[in-house]
């Protein structure tokens, strides 16, 4: 089974910012009320992550938060790799994403 999460339609067309600080819909809090709910809820659904549909795209802090954020939230590395999908028409999103995780899982590693 999968569970899908359209940012645009669950979230908001316009994600913006590392935490609350920087605005109601901060990576921190999507990652908080849509990822990590989603990845808990189960130890082996697919959880894709549509991004199409934002107005003004991601913001490298958004990014990083809500998905390398993730393992400093103690999802493992291997539940993402096995179970993360990232839906995207722009793969530059998919490549930094999992750029973010890979670099934070190096910094847990070392």
């Amino acid at each position: 089974m999968t569970i899908e999460i359209d940012i645009a339609r669950d979230f908001s067309k316009k994600p913006f910012g590392r935490n609350e600080l920087d605005g109601k819909y901060s990576g921190k809090r999507f990652r908080d009320e849509h990822l990590l709910p989603a990845l808990t809820a189960s130890d082996d659904e697919i959880l894709t992550v549509n991004l199409d549909g934002v107005e003004r795209g991601f913001g490298s802090s958004f990014l990083e938060e809500a998905f390398a954020g993730l393992l400093r939230q103690n999802i493992g590395y291997d539940t993402l790799k096995n179970r993360l999908r990232i839906m995207t028409s722009n793969r530059d999103y998919e490549s930094e994403i999992w750029e973010y995780i890979d670099e934070q899982n190096e910094r847990d590693s070392a």
